[in-house]
């Protein structure tokens, strides 16, 4: 085959394999669960966490209103606060789906639990200046008490049992 032909075959294979590529997959705008369900957690419930279950399965097993909140506004518990008492002592399970083919980021996730949240319990919220207190690690007078372990680096921790005498003298 002349030189000239395998030019010209190479670039009808070129121009052909770019006929079956695949197009990447549109990302959808995650702006609210597609469906979602919000339940009261299970009195026997055990853990809690929020997580993908897969591309299109968003769940938060056992959470507080608060708590929820605070996830999604990537707050500490500390700076929420108001509201009536229950929405740190009533627990949920939400199952929600998401849209689209691809995963949602933890922040696309985030934002359509902040308008899940709004939408069900009717949150509304304002931002104000909070003082909170502020606690130091600092060494005592006579310098740090500190030993070198003598444990190795992999090795686990001791168990070890504290008494309170408090509490009648019970282990904590």
């Amino acid at each position: 085959m002349s030189q000239a032909l395998k030019s010209a075959v190479a670039i009808v294979l070129i121009a052909a394999s770019g006929m079956f590529a695949q197009s990447p997959v549109a990302r959808p705008a995650f702006e609210a669960f597609e469906v979602a369900t919000i339940k009261p957690s299970a009195q026997d419930s055990r853990g809690r966490y929020i997580r993908m279950q897969s591309a299109h399965r968003f769940f938060a097993k056992d959470y507080s209103l608060k708590a929820l909140v605070g996830a999604a506004y990537n707050l500490t518990p500390q700076a929420i606060s108001g509201g009536p008492a229950w929405i740190e002592s009533d627990r949920y399970d939400i199952l929600a789906g998401t849209p689209g083919d691809v995963r949602p980021t933890l922040d696309e996730q985030m934002s359509m639990l902040r308008n899940l949240l709004a939408d069900r319990f009717k949150l509304t919220f304002h931002r104000e200046q909070k003082e909170l207190s502020p606690y130091a690690l600092v060494v005592a007078k006579g310098g740090p008490k500190l030993k070198e372990s003598s444990a190795p680096p992999d090795a686990l921790p001791e168990l070890v049992s504290v008494v309170y005498p408090e509490n009648g003298g019970g282990v904590g």
